[in-house]
């Protein structure tokens, strides 16, 4: 097992030197926390919103990913037509000898289209701190010495700055949004030669069907792009009970299986718990993925006129 990790690594490392890739963590409750993904979500909740969460990925292989992160956004300066949304973002993510953290703050504008729909644009501007521990790699051939995506570069590297736009269309039952991440592509001394940080692009969107009695379905879909690597879509869908636990299942092409659990508590407090079960050929030994999230809204007695979109709300 430590040698396949060595091979791994090596492969990445060598792969980073020539064409340049930097893949952010994805996550399974996408749609309960899309302001994670999305600036221009910041605001739309009814009032100011906090998550928080951990991602554990193939429990039991040496130097998995393991990402965590927190983030903060609300509302100001509302009015019939329009408001204004800002926010925080926190995100730490370690994949054995690579690893960053991220911070970054958000702004977003809301205007409404009509009486039940409304549109937001949104940009995120913070910085990264990428890390590589070389110390940490053991090589399996003496020849892979010379390969300068190991010997050239830093240990620790700050990228600035690190710009991501979004745009949502949503309505008291559905949403859709386009992300586009790391606009900038920082270049990254610390890991190989001329190799550059990739656009993200990012496509996402949800229903609800509303069914007999207090049950609602809801599909949702989260596709995401990144050069020199194939389309990923998400595929998700929750039966939910009176807004106060949902239960469903999830779909990644080619890689795996969810299942999602998701319960409100005390109105303003959801729990929600991921488990992927890896079914591709990449599994090794560790092919189970935990994930937790939990988010708080910080509601007073006026939540304002803001369309709320129950959708992911």
């Amino acid at each position: 097992m430590k040698l396949l990790i060595r091979y791994i690594t090596v492969l990445i490392l060598t792969w980073a030197g020539t064409v340049g890739a930097q893949q952010l963590p994805q996550y399974t409750h996408y749609v309960l926390n899309y302001f994670q993904q999305n600036p221009a979500v910041a605001g739309t909740k009814s009032c100011l919103a906090l998550n928080l969460g951990y991602r554990e990925q193939w429990v039991g292989f040496e130097g998995a990913p393991k990402t965590a992160f927190v983030n903060l956004h609300g509302k100001f300066g509302e009015s019939r037509f329009n408001f204004h949304g800002v926010g925080a973002l926190v995100e730490t993510d370690d994949t054995g000898p690579l690893s960053f953290t991220s911070v970054a703050f958000a702004y977003a504008y809301h205007g409404r289209v009509n009486r039940k729909a409304m549109l937001s644009f949104g940009a995120s501007v913070g910085f990264m701190q990428y890390r590589v521990d070389l110390g940490a790699i053991t090589l399996p051939q003496t020849g892979t010495l010379n390969d300068p995506a190991l010997n050239q570069g830093r240990s620790t590297e700050f990228v600035v700055p690190q710009i991501d736009f979004g745009m949502m269309y949503y309505k008291e039952d559905r949403f859709i949004g386009v992300t586009i991440r790391q606009l900038t592509r920082n270049t990254l001394g610390s890991v190989g030669i001329n190799s550059r940080i990739q656009n993200h692009f990012i496509l996402a969107g949800g229903k609800v069907i509303e069914l007999d009695g207090s049950f609602t379905f809801k599909p949702s879909f989260n596709l995401r792009y990144t050069a020199q690597s194939k389309p990923a879509l998400d595929i998700t869908a929750m039966m939910d009970y009176s807004e106060k636990v949902a239960l469903g299942i999830g779909l990644r092409n080619g890689n795996g299986v969810s299942g999602l659990f998701r319960v409100n508590l005390y109105r303003y407090i959801d729990v929600g718990y991921a488990y992927d079960f890896t079914v591709s050929k990449i599994r090794f030994d560790g092919r189970h993925t935990h994930e937790l999230v939990l988010g708080i809204k910080a509601c007073g007695g006026n939540e304002g006129q803001a369309i709320p979109c129950s959708a992911y709300d």
